[in-house]
């Protein structure tokens, strides 16, 4: 196994690729009692088109999700029950580029790798089942078309990304699942569930040599066929973004959200896209962090108040920002924050005061993150950023400088529209 070794936070990280292709990540953590293993899939709701053996394959929005949630079930057993009974808790997540299944145990962890593998690699589906789930999502669907903050949110990406499958939420709809079949469930994960396209990272009170060849042994017992297939490149970003829109509901008071993308920000994978991430939301938190100066100004005026928030995504070659909340003067804030966004930060003693702070806020959360076995193997993203940990993040930010800081923020806004979605009472317009 490769070791990398983390002298400042006497940590390591060995790491191999298998045979088969399957990548492995395995980071002990002596003094913890509990042990952390996350499977990852290359592969996500943007995931939508694929050809195999010479098939054409058009994916239904809400696949990725749906597939994670039937991968559990087997003919003869549940995979959630083995877990309980082997002591372990476990579950999964699918977000717009992977799907991850997870585990922790403080005991039979020999046996708990086994079923983590086992259940994920070997599916099962049936017409019944398969039915089962379209209904059971088809509610979850539907909690979450009622939850207007969530409407908010999509409605910013579909301004964002109009013709896009990253607009589309990961669940699908309930006309999208419908369409799910076992023979197309079978087709996906034959083609992005093969070995050669997931990561396993385990972390925890662990011996590295032992868990690599428990791993081993579980992988040599499978056959993986050859798969003859093809995915397209990724969709292009080049489409214009809808600047601005409306929508009238049943909301209590207004809801905005502003958006901006710019994937020609965006260096090559590698650990030169992270450091970029971090440094742009290094700037960031600096102009819209509830401890910033610009956003107490806003909330001194009234304008905001603590439902607002702002998230930086980086999905593949996608990069977005979005930002808004409730409010009662909409129009205000919506033009208050186009004038931050628009705003070149100049250096100055009291922005250099609040980068060291926040510099170091940031440094501490990092460190505090190195104690929850979750956090590190989760902020895992692989070769898009140059298979770089928690550890590697911690030691970027201590090397950031203001300059760089400006500079990021520069990149990132030059020559973009910002976009806005507002969510207004029906009311408000009789």
């Amino acid at each position: 196994m490769n070791k990398k070794v983390y002298q400042a936070f006497n940590e390591c990280l060995f790491s191999t690729v298998l045979s088969n292709g399957l990548k492995v990540n395995i980071l002990p953590k002596t003094g913890f009692k509990k042990t952390y293993a996350v499977l990852t899939t290359d592969f996500g709701s943007m995931d939508r088109a694929f050809t195999l053996d010479g098939e054409k394959i058009q994916i239904p929005a809400g696949t990725a999700h749906f597939l994670e949630h039937k991968l559990f079930e087997k003919a003869e057993y549940d995979a959630f029950e083995l877990f309980t009974n082997n002591g372990a808790d476990s579950n999964a997540f699918t977000s717009y580029t992977k799907t991850s299944y997870l585990f922790s145990s403080t005991t039979g962890l020999q046996e708990n790798l086994d079923i983590l593998l086992d259940f994920v690699q070997q599916p099962y589906f049936s017409e019944k089942s398969v039915a089962k789930e379209q209904g059971i999502i088809g509610q979850e669907i539907q909690m979450y078309n009622d939850d207007f903050d969530w409407q908010l949110y999509m409605g910013i990406l579909k301004n964002l990304f109009p013709n896009q499958s990253i607009s589309d939420d990961i669940a699908g709809t309930v006309e999208s699942i419908a369409k799910i079949t076992p023979e197309l469930l079978y087709k996906v994960h034959k083609v992005f569930y093969r070995p050669e396209n997931m990561n396993l990272f385990v972390t925890g009170n662990l011996d590295p040599d032992q868990i690599l060849q428990w791993i081993k042994d579980n992988q040599q017992r499978k056959e993986f066929a050859k798969v003859n297939f093809e995915i397209p490149t990724p969709e292009s970003d080049d489409d214009e973004i809808i600047e601005n829109r409306a929508l009238l509901t049943k909301v209590e008071r207004p809801k905005v959200m502003l958006g901006v993308k710019n994937a020609k920000a965006l260096p090559q994978p590698g650990i030169e896209r992270l450091r970029f991430i971090i440094t742009l939301d290094l700037a960031l938190y600096l102009i819209l962090s509830s401890s910033s100066r610009l956003y107490l100004e806003l909330y001194d005026e009234g304008l905001l108040d603590d439902t607002f928030g702002y998230d930086l995504n980086s999905e593949r070659e996608a990069l977005f920002l979005t930002l808004g909340g409730d409010t009662n003067h909409p129009t205000e804030l919506i033009q208050a924050l186009k004038d931050i966004l628009t705003t070149v930060l100049m250096k100055s003693d009291a922005l250099l005061k609040d980068f060291e702070l926040a510099k170091k806020e940031m440094y501490g959360r990092s460190i505090t993150r190195m104690n929850s076995l979750e956090a590190i193997a989760n902020s895992f993203e692989g070769e898009n950023y140059g298979n770089t940990t928690i550890f590697d993040e911690a030691m970027l930010y201590q090397d950031i400088s203001l300059d760089e800081v400006i500079n990021t923020f520069d990149t990132f806004m030059k020559n973009v529209v910002i976009s806005t979605f507002k969510m207004d009472s029906e009311q408000a317009k009789k």
